[in-house]
């Protein structure tokens, strides 16, 4: 694997991590104004345990898939794998911003 290819996959690591965060605090948001529900039934019931544990819960899944596929990214299918959640989390991003106004609504 080049330098950069493994450049590219510790990049894509950290930027599911970072992009997890946001969708954590994200879907806190949506969740208390009543404008979404958790769509992970496993994530839906860390979300019953309550705030702080949700993001724990979520936070540590994710931050501990991540971590194994970075320690695995010399295969093929761990470089994927990296790619296709940093792909997701870009997406799911995209979407809560792009759902923002509801928030804003919600506070004013």
């Amino acid at each position: 694997m080049s330098a950069n290819v493994r450049r590219a996959v510790t990049w894509a690591a950290g930027l599911v991590v970072v992009l997890n965060m946001l969708d954590a605090v994200w879907t806190l948001a949506f969740v208390r104004i009543g404008a979404a529900d958790e769509g992970n039934p496993l994530m839906d019931q860390a979300l019953s345990w309550g705030p702080l544990r949700f993001m724990l819960a979520k936070l540590t899944l994710v931050s501990l898939s991540v971590l194994l596929l970075w320690r695995l990214r010399d295969r093929w299918s761990a470089v994927v794998g990296l790619f296709g959640a940093a792909a997701t989390y870009l997406w799911i991003c995209g979407y809560h911003v792009s759902h923002t106004q509801h928030l804003l609504d919600a506070v004013r």
